[in-house]
């Protein structure tokens, strides 16, 4: 298990969110993974604390899980570590049972900001999440916000203590996200990847993208200790 076989978010478990809608999306999508070289897959199904508690999630996604494992698409899937892409909301941070979202493996929290103006109390919730579930927040497709956030926005990001930051596969397909990557791969900040794919067409996985930009990179030293941690 290590930074270049790893997809950290993605939406591979059948009928839970807006991703694979059945079984048979979720081995295609697995098996499109396989191909591009992923060994250990994050499921990371969306997780909205105004909809639902996260015992209520838990066991929904547990169902999903199982129905897939179960389903002798495979004779050996590759390793399936169950977390959440969970909404950035205000008090998030003392809702019942968050810290059960976390990538038990990694003891990673990935926690998606709204897609809408930047404010300082996203920062101040996220490092609050932090503080009270003892967990390693990582933040989700920081390239999504390229056209609503500022310099000082992600600034004011960058600087949540200990915080990851994960980037979507597709950052290599346009020139402008591609100039945004830049800084953090030359300035060595924590990052991880991510295909978030949710279905076998207008969001398939793209793993090997990240595989053929970077394959001369050199984790962050604090990455590299995040896939020694002890479970």
């Amino acid at each position: 298990m290590n930074f270049f076989d790893t997809d950290f978010h993605c939406h591979i478990l059948p009928g839970i969110d807006d991703g694979a809608a059945d079984v048979k999306e979720s081995v295609e999508l697995i098996k499109m993974q396989l191909s591009q070289g992923v060994r250990n897959i994050v499921a990371t199904p969306h997780y909205r604390k105004h909809e639902m508690s996260v015992e209520k999630f838990i066991k929904r996604r547990n169902e999903a899980y199982n129905k897939l494992i179960n389903s002798g698409a495979f004779e050996k899937f590759p390793r399936i570590m169950l977390a959440a892409e969970i909404a950035l909301e205000r008090d998030l941070c003392v809702t019942k049972g968050i810290e059960q979202l976390a990538n038990q493996r990694m003891n990673t929290l990935l926690i998606e900001i709204p897609y809408e103006g930047y404010r300082k109390w996203m920062s101040e919730e996220i490092e609050e999440i932090a503080y009270r579930t003892k967990k390693q927040i990582i933040i989700a497709h920081l390239d999504r916000y390229i056209d609503i956030f500022s310099s000082s926005d992600y600034n004011d990001i960058l600087n949540i203590p200990d915080a990851f930051f994960q980037f979507n596969t597709s950052v290599f397909c346009k020139w402008k996200t591609k100039k945004m990557l830049k800084p953090f791969i030359n300035d060595d900040y924590p990052i991880v990847f991510g295909t978030d794919c949710h279905n076998c067409s207008s969001r398939k996985p793209n793993f090997d993208l990240m595989l053929k930009h970077l394959k001369n990179y050199e984790p962050n030293y604090n990455v590299r200790m995040l896939f020694n941690a002890k479970p």
